[in-house]
């Protein structure tokens, strides 16, 4: 606190105490009645006290307007620096605002002085003097107070943690003014003067003015979340949060499939059954030197027609097989089985008569009976394509997640194809309850702090190439539909990949923004999604804790969502979104018109940003060439909903975000 310097009025000082003293002692040799006079003197001090507390309470309230003025001008003259240099412009803005705060002769001042200068780190300084007349203390020969104060301001941001969920459904390709948009969005190309250009200079002139602001001791991080109706956030995720199989509307191919034998090796053999005749063969073979009917018995024992214990083909009983080992080499399949089979023996008998020529024949007959066995049997086993199921299906899709694709029999006549994976993902279970406050106990989707301790928690990823639309005839039908056609994929659309906080350098986010490395505009608009990710990256308290609850230094931090929209929350019930394709999998709402979509996903948006707000993340919106829907009103922190006709109203917008999240503090 300043202390007042006092000056004293010289003239008369001492002639006026000689009349004083003269006065007081003709008084007191004077015996007679002097009432009035000596109720005129004592009223002297008492005057003095009371004009002292006038003058001195006006010297307090102008000393207080004159540091008032001081502030207010070097927080103008600091705002309208655009580095550490002050500029006359800069200057002269502050000396207006101390003029318009404290005018030339304010309570009575005279000889006001004022200026501004900076300092090397950026430093706003400031010095300003007046003179004060005083009113009833100058009888005592008190004339004036001297007024001097100083003030120093600087743009100063603490710990400080943005995150801007930016709209790039289609309609950001469309002219900036209103001007005629093909299609909606231009036919998905860039306008020259497109909603997403004015986007991108907008973004970047929030990141300077927050940046001219940052102390070298603050921890300052950015995040992006670009969304439409997909959501671009799966490298983020831990693995193990991901799910590794999920259900899809998707095909799965039916096959005509057959098996041939390729060969049958008997390993061993057990209970042989009865032997019963099968068939006889008739002088199979004949021999002329034999000499006797001993020795065509001999050749009739060692012929190779004696056989036993032979495996007969396909004789195998289908409800006695029990398989032991299975393994395959391309449409090779071994097995080794026990069952029960049928089994034939060849036995050759000898005929010899002197008279015949040959002399000795031999002839077959073949016995059958079954057997157990452990046999190894070698099929080659055929699949033909024969048609589609369309329907919901559970694929395995966990190595997508730690390898980037997964090969799936999706293809051509169910060939083999390969779906890579874009990084897209579908959200975790959830509830068709329409009650969202509080939250129910399944809406895990929609809680900003999940952190998943079950399957149904865990986020999938999404499997466009192979999720399809199914009709019967030409309406859709939730049953399965088998059919040798094709039915169309649901359509799908995949934003850029959502960067967590980092510390972004003016390249690094200017590069990320650009057209050329895929900051594009495409789909439709689900608010809700992008919400609910800003929220994510942001909370202190769920799967980003680790990285969002302190700063190095140990401050506290401020959190910010910057949500921009240029439209409506705009469903579709056949685009394939984070929660399947909505006639199909009907996960937020069991009702499939228009509105009963759009009612479900505005009422999650408004629950994800109550989240938000509670988790203390100021959530700024700004409506960009669209109405400030009281939607957007009510998502955002009380006064912080703006609206913007077109790119320079959005940088306008962006830039007063950014300069009151850089909170312009006075230092002294």
């Amino acid at each position: 606190m300043i202390t007042p310097a006092i000056t004293r009025r010289p003239p008369c000082r001492a002639t006026a105490l000689r009349l004083l003293r003269a006065l007081l002692a003709r008084l007191a040799r004077d015996a007679r009645g002097n009432v009035m006079v000596l109720a005129a003197v004592a009223l002297v001090p008492l005057v003095i006290v009371i004009g002292s507390a006038i003058d001195v309470s006006r010297y307090q309230m102008a000393q207080t307007r004159l540091q008032n003025a001081c502030d207010s001008g070097a927080l103008a003259a600091r705002k309208l620096m655009t580095n550490d240099t002050m500029t006359t412009a800069a200057r002269n803005q502050g000396l207006a605002f101390f003029d318009h705060n404290f005018p030339a002769g304010t309570f009575g001042t005279t000889n006001l002085t004022r200026d501004y200068g900076a300092t090397s780190n950026g430093e706003v300084g400031g010095t300003a003097s007046a003179r004060l007349p005083t009113t009833i203390m100058q009888m005592f020969g008190f004339a004036r107070f001297d007024l001097a104060v100083d003030c120093t301001a600087e743009v100063n941001i603490s710990n400080t943690d943005i995150v801007f969920v930016l709209d790039v459904t289609g309609s950001m390709n469309c002219p900036d003014d209103g001007a005629f948009c093909p299609n909606g969005n231009n036919n998905n190309t860039e306008a020259g003067n497109a909603r997403i250009r004015g986007l991108r200079t907008a973004v970047m002139s929030f990141y300077d003015t927050v940046e001219a602001a940052t102390s070298s001791a603050a921890q300052v991080r950015y995040g992006v979340v670009p969304y439409s109706s997909g959501i671009n956030v799966g490298r983020s995720i831990p693995a193990q949060y991901m799910a590794t199989s999920a259900a899809y509307q998707t095909r799965v191919p039916q096959y005509t499939t057959s098996t041939s034998t390729v060969s049958v090796t008997v390993n061993s053999l057990s209970n042989r059954g009865t032997k019963t005749y099968h068939s006889y063969w008739y002088n199979p073979t004949g021999e002329s030197s034999v000499s006797s009917q001993t020795a065509c018995n001999s050749k009739a024992a060692s012929s190779p027609l004696a056989t036993t214990d032979v495996y007969v083909d396909n004789t195998i009983q289908a409800n006695t097989v029990t398989v032991v080992s299975e393994s395959w080499n391309g449409d090779l399949r071994t097995r080794v089985i026990t069952a029960r089979a049928t089994f034939q023996e060849g036995v050759p008998t000898a005929w010899w008569n002197s008279n015949w020529n040959p002399r000795c024949f031999i002839d077959l007959t073949y016995n059958r009976y079954p057997a157990d066995m452990n046999a190894t049997i070698v099929e080659r086993v055929s699949n033909t394509f024969a048609s589609w199921n369309y329907q919901q299906a559970t694929w395995n899709v966990g190595a997508m997640v730690t390898n980037g694709a997964v090969t799936l029999p999706t293809g051509a006549s169910g060939a083999n194809q390969v779906h890579t994976w874009d990084g897209c993902i579908e959200e975790a279970g959830t509830t068709t309850s329409t009650s969202l406050n509080p939250l129910p106990a399944t809406a895990y989707d929609l809680d900003i702090n999940l952190v998943p301790a079950s399957t149904a928690q865990k986020w999938k990823p999404t499997l466009p190439g192979a999720v399809y639309l199914r009709y019967s005839g030409y309406n859709a039908t939730q049953a399965t539909v088998n059919t040798t056609g094709n039915f169309g994929l649901a359509p799908y659309y995949c934003p850029k990949a959502a960067t967590r906080l980092t510390d972004y350098d003016r390249t690094g986010l200017e590069n990320y923004l650009s057209h050329a490395n895929g900051f594009r505009a495409l789909g439709s608009t689900y608010h809700d999604i992008g919400m609910l990710w800003g929220a994510r990256f942001l909370s202190p308290n769920g799967l980003f804790a680790a990285d969002n609850a302190t700063a190095p230094n140990g401050d506290a931090i401020s959190r910010h969502i910057v949500f921009m929209t240029d439209g409506e929350l705009s469903t579709s019930d056949t685009v394939y979104t984070p929660y399947g394709i909505h006639w199909w999998d009907r996960r937020v709402t069991t009702g499939t018109a228009f509105a009963d979509v759009q009612a479900a996903h505005e009422a999650r948006f408004q629950a994800i940003c109550r989240q938000a707000r509670e988790e203390n993340i100021s959530v700024w919106v700004v409506a960009f060439g669209t109405t400030l829907t009281q939607s957007l009103i009510d998502c955002a922190t009380p006064g912080r909903a703006f609206a913007a006709s077109n790119s320079a109203g959005l940088q306008t917008a962006f830039t007063q975000i950014a300069e009151k999240i850089a909170a312009l503090r006075l230092t002294s």
